[in-house]
């Protein structure tokens, strides 16, 4: 559309739905309110009424409040914000694509790559936008970590990603939640949180080509309140990466193991190193934080903050005004704004559905090859031709549980060792 006050709804009004309607709000305040939330939907009416209320805090304009998709389509949206669990994301997505809405969903795209491939047919088939809500990249650490290694080459070449979060989860009875099932999460850490992490890893470093994993569930976390009786994401997750451009990644994230914390994150080239030991609240999925440090030989450590002004300068007006949209800069807002820009006829979406494939298929393919017991390509993942960890994303008993995944301890007699008897 090109002209005119556009009109959105928010679907799904729980966390990360909240979360979207603060940055709509920075949002309305930088434009001097070129859009307006006409409507939100969330099967649960209070929280539908509670999101209204967020917005009629800041917006004028009266919200309408739905409990069903349909309805809110109806009110005849230009846009919908898509904030549901993963495996409601297809359905949500066509629905709005189907009705002549544009697109703005959060991350993963889908929770297999059917689903997501569905998704991205149907854009194409009505000629709308479909925009990945990945707010990570999008911050001002990320961007300038991109343009330190990328542009300015302060670490020579990037040889080594280390990546490993070790934080004691005990197993004790907690609230079902629909991150719990992998028929509606999709899985666990590579999936959920770890897509934030492999998104800036693929746009600062590049594609991954391969990923080698083994996944397992030790303990057995209760669950209470719905139909799964115990967590079913794994708890101990770990992965060596190869990078199209030839970059090492080594990768683990285990809540399973008891012990002292441990959260480490670093990119180190032929040059320097870009080292986040223990960051500020142990998010590694967040990783780096500004407080990341660059060594460089016979320098001091330098914070990534550092950077921060040195990478402005460097900016276009024009790179400026694409990458932090109205002179925003927190995440959230940017990628709503780019959307909003997008939608209005003035601009492209950073991660459109090929892009959010691709991230997709980098998730997936850990759980690929955990099951397979090798080495995955994440373009066999991308093609359909490596499924078959997604084929167990449906309802009924969870079949290919990482719980059978086991080390067999103490050694039995007659296994050969390395080292002197």
């Amino acid at each position: 559309m090109t002209g005119g006050l556009v009109r959105l709804g928010v679907v799904g009004c729980g966390w990360i739905g909240a979360q979207h309607v603060k940055a709509w709000e920075q949002v309305a305040r930088a434009t001097s309110n070129a859009f307006t939330i006409a409507a939100v939907c969330d099967s649960d009416v209070e929280r539908a009424r509670s999101c209204a209320a967020a917005v009629s805090r800041w917006q004028e304009r009266p919200v309408r409040v739905h409990t069903q998709l349909a309805a809110l389509l109806g009110d005849g949206v230009d846009g919908v914000d898509i904030c549901v669990p993963t495996h409601l994301h297809e359905s949500a997505a066509r629905a709005a694509l189907g009705a002549g809405a544009h697109v703005l969903i959060e991350k993963p795209l889908a929770p297999s790559m059917d689903a997501a491939v569905r998704i991205a047919r149907a854009a194409a088939s009505t000629d709308r936008i479909v925009s990945l809500g990945e707010n990570h990249r999008r911050t001002l650490t990320v961007r300038t970590l991109r343009w330190l290694l990328r542009d300015m080459q302060l670490l020579g070449v990037p040889e080594l990603v280390q990546a490993q979060r070790v934080r004691y989860e005990a197993p004790s009875r907690r609230r079902d939640q629909w991150r719990s099932r992998r028929v509606t999460g999709g899985g666990g850490w590579a999936i959920d949180n770890g897509a934030h992490l492999l998104d800036t890893l693929t746009y600062v470093l590049g594609p991954v080509e391969s990923v080698t994993a083994q996944a397992k569930r030790l303990r057995v976390r209760p669950c209470a309140g719905g139909p799964t009786e115990v967590d079913e994401r794994e708890d101990f997750l770990t992965a060596l990466l190869r990078f199209e451009s030839g970059i090492t990644g080594v990768f683990s994230c285990v809540s399973s193991l008891p012990g002292a914390d441990d959260f480490r994150f670093a990119i180190r080239g032929t040059h320097a190193a870009l080292i986040d030991n223990g960051t500020a609240n142990g998010e590694l999925f967040h990783a780096p934080e500004p407080t990341a440090r660059v060594h460089e030989p016979g320098e001091s450590p330098r914070p990534l903050a550092g950077y921060f002004d040195d990478y402005r300068r460097s900016l276009s007006d024009a790179d400026r005004e694409r990458l932090f949209p109205y002179g925003l800069t927190d995440d959230f807002a940017i990628e709503c704004a780019e959307f909003l820009r997008a939608v209005q006829g003035g601009g492209t979406v950073e991660i459109g559905p090929d892009a959010a494939m691709r991230t997709l298929a980098t998730s997936l393919a850990f759980y690929e090859s955990a099951v397979a017991g090798h080495t995955v390509c994440v373009a066999d993942v991308l093609a359909g031709t490596v499924h078959a960890y997604q084929d167990t994303i449906r309802p009924g008993p969870l079949s290919g549980d990482f719980a059978e995944h086991r080390t067999v301890w103490p050694l039995a007699a007659g296994v050969s060792t390395w080292g002197p008897s």
